[in-house]
């Protein structure tokens, strides 16, 4: 049985804080949460609809386009504000989210309950590894995640 929440960690490790949301979700399945799966969705684009069908709900990690934050910056999005948010996820993916949740939208398997958390990069230049400003930051994106995660939860107790 697949689990009610997908946590999808995106980006490209190989262009240094680009891979922030990968990097992030390391740390999330390391907290071993339950009716909780974590998947490496690298740059897969719409190869991963099939891992999104069927859920409950969705929470999406990955670096964030913004000149008006400094790097290192959190930003969460919700439901509508994710779909709206064309700077959300960066520009290397094969596709942005937004064209992600549009065919899944299309395809009728978009979850219910849906979620970002991303980080503006200090440097998405050729590289494997985080920076040093986005490694100082990943513990407050596990934070900001953690916490939309509770707020699944909490909503989903609330519905049944």
């Amino acid at each position: 049985m697949r689990e009610r929440v997908l946590v999808l960690g995106l980006g490209n490790e190989l262009f240094t804080d680009e891979g922030v949301g990968v990097v992030a979700s390391r740390r999330i399945a390391e907290l071993d949460l339950s009716d909780t799966e974590v998947v490496d969705g690298g740059t897969l684009g719409l190869g991963l609809l099939p891992t999104i069908e069927g859920r409950d709900a969705l929470l999406i990690l990955d670096a964030v386009v913004d000149s008006d934050l400094p790097p290192g910056s959190i930003v969460v999005y919700g439901g509508e504000d994710l779909r709206r948010e064309a700077r959300l996820l960066y520009s290397a993916h094969q596709l942005g989210v937004n064209e992600i949740l549009a065919a899944a939208d299309l395809a009728g398997v978009t979850p219910p309950e849906l979620a970002a958390v991303g980080m503006v990069p200090a440097s998405v230049e050729t590289g494997y590894g985080l920076t040093s400003t986005a490694e100082g930051a990943l513990a407050e994106m596990v934070d900001a995640a953690r916490r939309v995660l509770d707020g699944f939860a909490t909503r989903t107790v609330a519905r049944a």
